[in-house]
């Protein structure tokens, strides 16, 4: 979907949680949004009690579902409904053969309802939201029980699963790699993967269903930010999302050549400031996802393992805006909170997907598509002397001061 310009900004969002033990598995939470900006943000609280408490709006999965102990699950969605797609845990001896889907209406007191399952389990898989579909894609690191099909597509209207071309898996670095975040951008879906050793980008065209390896311009550099985290957000050509530092946000580009070779250029870092100080500090894997509101407004949701307590966990919330001036970028702070999230009996949780239902997923079509002519010189193939010029640029566009980049776009070109 394209992003009106009467968009307005959302006034409420969606957290969906994944326990680490039972009894239950996940969990779903509605954050009330207020607008505005505001110094008094919670991140100073030091009064535990005083902090507010999210109770779930669902809990999940029931008992009548049997499902196994330690459930995996993934989740996207259509407008306010939630699509899951869960499985249990696989080894190396023994392959996963449940598969269970359900959704979910945020808009509906009704419980979870199930649906067509895909035509096979997937131990680990990235579910996503494209175009009007629902995507369904194996891990690498389900290896070496790499399902098939290991890619499938979901018609919500049909209700009707289909196969599509397997990505050669065994092209992608070792150890395996996982899917840890994605785009949807231009009539392709863009894979962030990583392996706690290095990083890869897939792209999968949509209209052609064939898979394109994307290259990443000055990898040396760009290997500090990248992989992306969760689901993207792309807004008038550039790509936004939550890096592995923390607190950062990543603004980079997409594009492809006259022969269909796709790049990503070297991301824009811009930190958040302001962000909330919970009375223990978040420990451990800080997972994260960015949720946009609406224009250049968006939300960075953040929580980690509570260092003082077994009984609750906190989830941190900012929102903030981007402003685009004299060619740059500057992130400006709105809201900081600091919410107490009740573990349920269920262990320490991970943020899995967050949304708001008052703002449709930005999808940009492929006439859209920023395009460079083929054989452009990528940044590899650039003279010592032109890579001494770029370097030189990049810390202008870095102080604010570039508006124009080059040919093949290094930074995320910003509209005047």
């Amino acid at each position: 979907m394209e992003m009106s310009a009467n968009q307005q900004e959302a006034q409420s969002m969606f957290v969906m949680v994944r326990f680490n033990r039972g009894p239950y598995h996940g969990a779903v939470y509605k954050v009330k949004l207020e607008h505005g900006e505001s110094g008094e943000a919670s991140a100073g609280a030091e009064v535990e009690s005083a902090l507010p408490v999210l109770n779930p709006v669902s809990t999940f999965f029931y008992k009548s579902f049997e499902l196994p102990k330690n459930c995996l699950f993934e989740g996207a969605r259509f407008g306010s409904k939630l699509y899951l797609m869960a499985n249990g845990h696989g080894s190396p001896c023994k392959p996963v053969t449940t598969v269970n889907s359900f959704v979910f209406d945020m808009n509906s007191s009704s419980d979870l309802q199930q649906f067509s399952p895909p035509k096979a389990a997937k131990p680990f898989g990235a579910v996503i939201s494209a175009y009007g579909m629902l995507y369904y894609f194996a891990h690498p690191s389900s290896s070496p029980h790499i399902p098939d099909p290991s890619f499938e597509r979901y018609n919500p209207t049909t209700n009707l699963w289909e196969s599509l071309p397997s990505y050669p898996y065994k092209t992608l670095p070792k150890p395996c790699m996982e899917v840890v975040g994605y785009a949807v951008c231009y009539g392709y879906i863009l894979f962030s993967m990583y392996n706690r050793k290095e990083c890869a980008v897939l792209a999968f065209h949509i209209g052609t269903e064939k898979w394109h390896q994307v290259k990443i311009t000055n990898p040396s550099e760009a290997s500090s930010y990248y992989p992306f985290l969760g689901r993207a957000v792309v807004v008038d050509n550039i790509i936004y999302a939550p890096s592995f530092f923390p607190d950062e946000v990543i603004a980079f580009s997409f594009w492809r050549d006259s022969d269909h070779n796709c790049f990503l250029g070297t991301p824009l870092p811009l930190m958040v400031m302001d962000t909330p100080h919970p009375p223990s500090p978040l420990m451990g894997r800080i997972t994260k996802n960015l949720v946009h509101l609406g224009m250049l407004h968006f939300c960075l949701v953040q929580t980690g393992r509570n260092q003082c307590s077994i009984e609750h966990q906190y989830l941190c919330i900012t929102t903030f805006r981007i402003l685009r001036e004299e060619g740059g970028m500057d992130v400006r702070t709105l809201r900081s909170s600091v919410f107490q999230v009740g573990m349920m009996g269920s262990g320490a949780f991970h943020v899995n997907f967050s949304f708001t239902p008052d703002c449709e997923d930005i999808e940009p079509e492929e006439q859209s598509c920023p395009t460079a002519p083929a054989g452009s010189k990528s940044e590899s193939a650039l003279t010592s002397e032109e890579k001494g010029n770029k370097d030189h640029c990049r810390w202008d566009v870095a102080a604010g001061k570039q508006e124009d980049f080059f040919s093949i776009p290094t930074k995320p070109l910003i509209p005047s």
